[in-house]
């Protein structure tokens, strides 16, 4: 398994380019959502197209929460202009880590068999703390790991954590600073209302309801609230991409008429995408996010291997090998819907 570090050298160049950026991980996220078996009888992942996703995929009501989970990792570890610097304002100014935000992808689906990948080790330090708002000694958060993948699970182990922790599983997010080695447990949440509380939890991330709402501490759930703006900023882009990727597979991966699409500029995007249906997906995916902006972002390659994986019903198993992502994270893979 490839692992790709990256940084941002250059600001984003134009909204074509910010939409490309955008689309690659809600293709991303709708690939994993696949059910295993069904990804298996076409040849596996690494074999599927565009063509095939779009004949396989069944829309679902949590779509666009996943998609939204991946689109917020993504826009994060790209270092992208409409999320980064608020993600590391809100965590300098709430949490005490500064010097930028870094994010760990932990559980966009709840279903299936859930690898936990060894590039753990290189993104957690044994001296790694997690800080939940409470006095006392930050607990090391790689110590847990295995636990909370099982509180993630089992409902009936939950009560195993530490009190401090014990509705960390519910986290999508681990936001924080590498080099500092703090981090916090982030939920996000697509509708604002659905937004809740638990221990271990420090942020919350929503659409913003209102222009006059803005970052601050929710004594009652104790979160930081962290809304994210419409008007030409991240949530715009999310649901436009988000929407244009639909229309796209709707219609068999080719471009959607210009009833369902109106804008150019969303069409020139799905005709880009309808020249590469037939290629596999995974590599159309690192093509779109070259295309996002040549430049800007510095990439480093790794090799690693998946060490483990958890089932529902077993725990930590043996190795395993399969896991597509292109990030250092937590990345469970979605199995069933």
């Amino acid at each position: 398994m490839k692992i790709l570090q990256s940084a941002q050298r250059e600001p984003i160049a134009d909204a074509v380019r910010a939409k490309f950026a955008m689309v690659a991980p809600i293709l991303e996220a709708t690939l994993f959502s696949v059910q295993r078996e069904r990804l298996e009888r076409l040849g596996g992942i690494h074999k599927w197209s565009l063509v095939d996703l779009a004949r396989e995929h069944r829309e679902g009501d949590g779509d666009t929460g996943i998609c939204f989970e991946y689109a917020v990792h993504d826009a994060i570890a790209r270092r992208d202009r409409l999320m980064w610097p608020l993600v590391s304002e809100v965590l300098g100014a709430y949490c005490g880590i500064r010097d930028g935000a870094d994010s760990l992808l932990f559980g966009p689906e709840k279903e299936g068999v859930i690898p936990i990948l060894s590039s753990v080790g290189d993104a957690l330090s044994d001296d790694s703390r997690l800080y939940v708002g409470n006095r006392g000694q930050p607990l090391k958060l790689k110590r847990y790991i295995p636990q909370i993948i099982r509180a993630f699970r089992r409902s009936e182990v939950r009560n195993e954590l530490p009190r401090s922790i014990r509705g960390l599983w519910k986290a999508d997010l681990f936001l924080g600073n590498k080099g500092a080695e703090k981090w916090v447990g982030t939920t996000i949440k697509v509708n604002a209302s659905d937004l809740e509380g638990a221990r271990g939890l420090r942020i919350g991330i929503y659409p913003m309801r209102t222009k006059k709402e803005s970052p601050r501490l929710d004594e009652d759930l104790n979160l930081v609230r962290l809304p994210l703006p419409y008007d030409a900023h991240f949530m715009e882009l999310f649901y436009k991409s988000f929407h244009l990727v639909r229309a796209f597979l709707l219609v068999d991966a080719q471009v959607p008429p210009p009833v369902r699409l109106p804008d150019a500029e969303d069409r020139y995007v799905t005709k880009e995408l309808q020249d590469r249906r037939a290629f596999p997906l995974l590599e159309v995916l690192s093509v779109l996010r070259d295309m996002s902006q040549a430049g800007l972002l510095y990439t480093e390659k790794k090799d690693v291997s998946p060490d483990a994986s958890l089932s529902e019903a077993e725990g930590l198993n043996g190795p395993s090998s399969e896991q597509p992502s292109d990030y250092v994270s937590l990345t469970p893979i979605a199995q069933e819907r």
